[in-house]
């Protein structure tokens, strides 16, 4: 076994101390024999108890001190400074955009999405977000688990399936609650940005006793931070601040005439007739209209306010008997602040006076008007949500040769959301009007005219609250035991195995309004509606073989039976092999092998029937209207298009079925000195994923023009045509693009291969003890082909794959006396700028020939504390310290004005805080 280094030895004392993972069971081998006694732990990644900390899986800790050092105010914070966690977000950024999980906070471990990380609270499965990410599929929401309770998180950093079943593709994030507590702790944190807006505060308390035979404890939390606005910023607070240069005012009011092209002029007056507020504007080539700067409207960082109650306990029955139980409470309460209400329709309307655009007695114009706050309010989304968890259960031994336990555990999620939005039917008696032409266009003569001033009046009939109902669930019955079979040669063979059963469901409700077709829905609003329950049973077995000295054989295999009437996955079998081998003291290699999978998402097997609004490139309809012979179906050319998607659940979908291998080195050529280097290879296959909307529509560019060897009466042109829905022959907007159906089917295949390196060094000098720690990851590859009849496409360059190439991390921390300090530095990869200019494509094929990319992201957290006595310490913190932001991009020319996906967050911008500890 490789001598362990003082980092090392700290660790495994902390695993020890603490009681890991899923039983909580720290034994010892040879128990009479006191002076050879063996400590043994339970890692995250195997059931089977050891002695060592170094597995064939890579895994990652993180004590929550670590996470305070480092300047992380909670666990999404830590967990998304994972190198590993390279996959691009949807954050609070892109929710005050109409997002459909704004209050999210996930992570994305190798780019395979949320939900491809299985995430784990004491080593089980906890309920799922009962709204799905992106419309789409059901995750883990990160923001539910209280700082405060944390021990630990550990992350294994491949797949284990064959251990954990569903979900564990990507990933394990295990986070370990805090347990046998003897003291009370008291903090106060209070945090602020440096440019204003967001402060944050928190209180917690964990108190706890232990006796002979039994321990108690638990903590509460209260957590609060402001919203910050993008008006806070003042990079991002008005149409000046456009890289792209200075931008023309939102169009608050509006006549466009589709026809030409051109706005019809208002006039100054009108503007100020109509008490907005805004001003005469112009756009160039298109004409005036009434304007707003609506740039600062929406926040960049959610209001939050969480409390949190977290309660433990151990009763020991006798000395082989131990009854165990924990509980844990969260509310949350937060809002996401967008933008204003509006509402955009086409009209024909009546022009007797032979005045119209229309055959002259109609005039085919468009509509819109952008309201202020002051006349319908702000656009803004309230969220209450309750989060449960409970556990109780039995652990013992067997004559001190195995360790077993049973347990029960309940997780569920309620979730309310509200917000407030226009009613449809009274838009179109207000503006509207009546529809009495044969094109089922409104004819404009509602209550209300376009420039009219709006009442309050007005606006208590227009304005409703919409509210989102969704609550889901997980119940598992467990039962695990691990130990040793007999003696080899090399050792004792370790054994484990597990019996499971696990059911788990969802309600998502929309209000009557929201999916309503018939004219009494919400103004431009739909939404996604669902719910299922399914069941799953599990056995698993798991071997640790010493076959000679120094090399050990991991032996794994699960089988997960699901439902047969939910889907189409049936029994699912997962196995794995792992091999660690340590020819000489100061080096141990390893690799490792196994299948994973992924049952279908809840979300996918029972969404209803919904909607959503969205846009992408309609290369089809921008040739048709492009006077270029050469024309080349480019961003470049052409201006992305709204539509309204509609999309299923399917209960005929298959599990997606992952292969992963690995190997790696460790080496310690010095005292206190450990390097890391691993090879990663994840691959998943029948990936389960909604019809892309852009694939379609290129796929119907190539049909429609016989480009790429495609036949427009092939049986795949055909059904794809039949996906698409467009503005029937003869009617005003022939030919415009209307709705796309994106229902989920198994089709994809996504692979990534990479390096994962770490070092830590320890140093211990008269002037202090020091830590050093790196962790890099660098993506080699990676793979995604749409379907077995598409090419398999290297995504790692291209130029929408905004997952950075690699993702670097550097800590160092110092402790002398009673002064401590850390310094983290991160890195973030290079990643494309957000549209490719004109000269990188190519002429001929449309191809892009060359990717334009940003600079790497560097940011830099610094940590101070002081141990004023053995009972009250203080720590001052600070998170990008020199308020760096992401390199300008100048093609990103829409707010907010730089990459939120691949930098969520990057607007906040320096943040400090300082908490005080005080124990008693």
């Amino acid at each position: 076994m490789i001598k362990a280094s003082k980092i090392s030895k700290a660790v495994n004392f902390a695993l020890l101390s603490s009681s890991l993972a899923f039983s909580g069971t720290v034994i010892a081998a040879n128990e009479n024999q006191e002076e050879d006694k063996i400590e043994r732990i339970e890692v995250t990644g195997s059931r089977i108890s050891r002695t060592d900390l170094e597995t064939a899986q890579p895994i990652v800790v993180i004590s929550a001190e670590e996470m305070k050092e480092e300047g992380f105010s909670t666990a999404f914070d830590a967990l998304q400074g994972l190198s590993q966690n390279t996959g691009t977000v949807q954050g609070n950024e892109f929710g005050s955009q109409g997002g459909f999980t704004p209050n999210a906070d996930v992570i994305d471990l190798r780019g395979f999405g949320p939900g491809y990380t299985l995430v784990l609270l004491n080593g089980r499965r906890i309920a799922e977000n009962p709204t799905p990410y992106n419309g789409q599929s059901n995750f883990v929401n990160l923001s539910s688990i209280p700082f405060a309770a944390i021990d630990r998180i550990e992350v294994v950093t491949a797949g284990a399936s064959a251990i954990y079943g569903s979900d564990a593709v990507a990933g394990v994030v295990n986070i370990i609650l805090k347990k046998d507590i003897d003291e009370t702790t008291v903090t106060a944190m209070y945090g602020t940005t440096k440019d204003g807006g967001g402060d944050e505060k928190r209180f917690t308390i964990t108190s706890g006793t232990t006796g002979s035979n039994y321990s108690v404890g638990g903590s509460l939390e209260y957590y609060k931070a402001d919203p910050i606005y993008s008006r806070d910023r003042d990079f991002m607070d008005s149409v000046d601040d456009n890289p792209a240069g200075p931008e023309a005012l939102s169009r608050g009011i509006l006549i466009l005439d589709p026809f030409s092209g051109q706005y019809r002029d208002p006039g100054e007056q009108a503007c100020i007739d109509s008490g907005s507020g805004y001003e005469y504007a112009s756009r160039e080539g298109f004409g005036n209209y009434c304007g707003i700067d609506t740039t600062g409207d929406r926040t960049i960082r959610n209001e939050r306010e969480n409390i949190t109650g977290y309660v433990f306990g151990t009763y020991d029955i006798n000395d082989n008997l131990q009854l165990f139980a924990d509980g844990m409470y969260t509310n949350l309460e937060s809002a996401v602040y967008g933008s204003r209400h509006f509402y955009s329709e086409y009209l024909l309307m009546n022009t007797p006076d032979g005045s119209g655009n229309y055959g002259g007695t109609k005039d085919y114009v468009l509509h819109q008007r952008v309201f202020n706050f002051d006349e319908m309010g702000q656009r803004n989304t309230k969220f209450e949500e309750d989060v449960y968890n409970f556990t109780v259960g039995l652990k013992g031994d067997i004559n001190s040769d195995y360790n077993w336990q049973v347990y029960y555990s309940e997780s569920r999620y309620d979730y309310q959301s509200k917000r407030d939005w226009m009613k449809e039917e009274k838009v179109t008696e207000m503006f509207l009007g009546e529809i009495d032409n044969s094109f089922g266009l409104y004819n404009g003569q509602g209550k209300v005219g376009l420039f009219d001033v709006i009442t309050p009046e007005i606006r208590d009939e227009l304005i409703g609250t919409q509210v989102i109902n969704a609550d889901s669930y997980s119940r598992t019955f467990s039962a695990d035991i691990n130990g040793d079979l007999f003696e080899l040669p090399a050792g004792m063979v370790g054994f484990a195995a597990i019996a499971e059963y696990n059911r788990q469901g969802y309600d998502l409700n929309q209000d009557d309004r929201t999916l309503n077709q018939d004219g009494m829905g919400w103004q431009g609003l739909t939404g996604t509606e669902g719910g299922g329950d399914r069941s799953r049973y599990a056995v698993g077995v798991e071997f640790l073989v010493p076959v000679i000295e120094g090399m050990d054989l991991g032996l794994a295999a699960r089988y997960d039976k699901y439902d047969d009437d939910t889907t189409d996955v049936g029994g699912r079998v997962s196995p794995s092999v792992s091999l660690t081998y340590q020819p000489v003291d100061m080096v141990k290699l390893r690799a490792n092998w196994g299948e994973s999978f992924r049952a279908p998402d809840m979300h996918y097997v029972f969404a209803g029937n919904s909607g959503f609004y969205s846009s992408a490139y309609d290369w089809t309809s921008c040739r048709a209207d492009s006077d270029d012979p050469n024309f080349v179906p480019s961003a470049a050319n052409c201006d992305p298009t709204n539509y309204q998607g509609t999309r299923s659940g399917s209960k005929t979908l298959k599990e997606e079925k992952g292969t992963n291998w690995g190997a790696g080195v460790i080496v310690e050529p010095i005292e206190n000195l450990s390097i890391t280097l691993d090879y990663y290879d994840i691959k998943l296959k029948d990936l389960i994923s909604d019809e892309s909307a852009q694939t379609l529509l290129d796929l119907e560019y190539d049909c429609t023009y016989s480009l790429n060897g495609k036949d427009p009466n092939s049986a795949e042109c055909l059904a794809n045509s039949a996906k698409i829905v467009r503005v029937g022959a003869g009617q005003p907007g022939e030919g415009e693009l209307e709705t796309i159906n994106v229902t989920p089917e198994n089709k994809a295949l996504y692979q990534q291969q990479g390096l994962d390196a770490a070092i830590n060094y320890s140093l211990d000098t008269e002037f202090g003890d020091w830590a050093f720690q790196l962790g890099w990851t660098h993506i080699l590859h990676t793979k995604y082909q749409a379907n077995a009849e598409s090419e398999v496409q290297e995504l790692r360059d291209d130029k929408d794959n905004s997952e950075p190439r690699s993702k670097t991390n550097f800590v160092t921390t110092w402790n002398y006396q009673d002064w401590s300090a850390a310094v983290r530095v991160d890195r973030i990869g290079s990643v494309p700028i957000w549209e490719q200019p004109k000269e990188n494509y190519d002429p001929e094929t449309g191809d892009v020939i060359k990717v334009q990319r940003l600079k790497q992201y560097v940011t830099v957290n610094l940590s101070v504390g002081y141990q004023f006595n053995d009972d009250l310490s203080l720590l001052v913190t600070g998170a990008n310290i020199f308020n760096e932001r992401p390199e300008t991009d100048l093609t990103h020319d829409s707010w907010p004005y730089y990459n939120s996906f691949a930098y969520p967050g990057a607007a906040i911008g320096a943040t400090y805080r300082a908490e005080i500890t005080y124990k008693f």
